[in-house]
């Protein structure tokens, strides 16, 4: 077993990190507005120190609310949901961008504005074009998929946990060469499983792969898919309800994933994806024992 795996596994007997950072003041307006001023994106942005340096471009996420986020107050997508991704964009010294929607992610006029603003971010902050991060929870999982759909190739890696399905114009081979990590609780009874697992077998189906067996009526064990040829992964644990998205952006692992990819992928996104899969099966945050001892014999 390589030092790196090991060291990985034995971090996962320290409890991740939870830290609770989302603080609107963390952030700056960074809403759309129309040239009469009426708001037509509401949205905020933390803006990393390491931004002030004119070299190198600093990374930007962009976080899609659920739908208890809903509203134009600009204030409550910024909750407790994002409090890791915002300790993790801090740690990382990357822009977090947080749009808020009242009329969900599916509309085109929404995801062109948040495209607007993301061009915006690009031409009045020293953002790096080569990494642009989407991820989202629940109806912002869908909205992850729908954005990956309509500006295919823009993102350098996607997040979508416990998304709820796609607009009718999603388009699986617009995917094909998306970096993906997709997560979903088997017990959710908010969003069904289903949603997300029917998403995956598009985009395997579009590549022309053969289908995974899912776990059919199996409260325990915990599922895990890598696709043959596309860089699309599949974690479903068998427990932890809707709110999974609070352990994900708790997993140093996945973020380690995510920015991997970019102007310089490196180290290697399948090495990270099997070692962080092997800590992510054994974390009790997911409903599964942690990995005993004997395992490091």
């Amino acid at each position: 077993m390589s030092r790196l795996v090991l060291s990985l596994i034995l971090a996962i007997a320290v409890p991740a990190r939870l830290v609770w950072a989302a603080n609107v003041n963390d952030f700056i307006d960074f809403s759309l507005r129309a040239a009469n001023n009426s708001l037509l994106l509401p949205g905020r942005l933390y803006v990393p120190p390491e931004a002030m340096n004119p070299t190198p471009p600093r990374p930007l996420i962009l976080f899609l609310h659920g739908a208890g986020e809903s509203g134009t107050n600009n204030l409550s997508q910024i909750n407790a949901n994002m409090d890791n991704l915002l300790a993790e964009a801090k740690q990382r010294g990357a822009f977090l961008y947080a749009p808020q929607t009242n009329s969900g992610w599916s509309p085109t006029t929404v995801t062109t504005h948040i495209a607007t603003m993301l061009d915006r971010a690009l031409m009045e902050r020293n953002v790096d074009s080569e990494r642009l991060y989407v991820t989202g929870l629940s109806m912002g999982g869908g909205g992850t998929w729908n954005m990956l759909t309509r500006y295919p190739e823009r993102f350098a890696a996607a997040v979508p946990i416990a998304a709820v399905s796609p607009a009718s114009d999603f388009v699986p081979a617009n995917l094909l060469d998306e970096p993906i990590w997709a997560f979903h609780a088997r017990n959710d009874n908010v969003v069904n499983v289903n949603s997300t697992r029917s998403v995956i077998v598009g985009l395997l189906n579009a590549a022309h792969e053969p289908l995974p067996a899912f776990p059919v009526r199996d409260p325990v064990s915990f599922f895990h898919f890598d696709s043959q040829t596309l860089d699309l992964h599949y974690s479903e644990p068998a427990t932890g309800g809707h709110g999974i998205w609070g352990p994900v952006y708790a997993f140093e692992p996945m973020y380690d994933w995510l920015f991997a990819h970019g102007i310089v992928p490196e180290p290697s996104s399948i090495l990270l994806i099997s070692v962080a899969v092997v800590l992510l099966a054994t974390d009790r945050r997911f409903g599964m024992r942690r990995m005993r001892c004997a395992f490091l014999a």
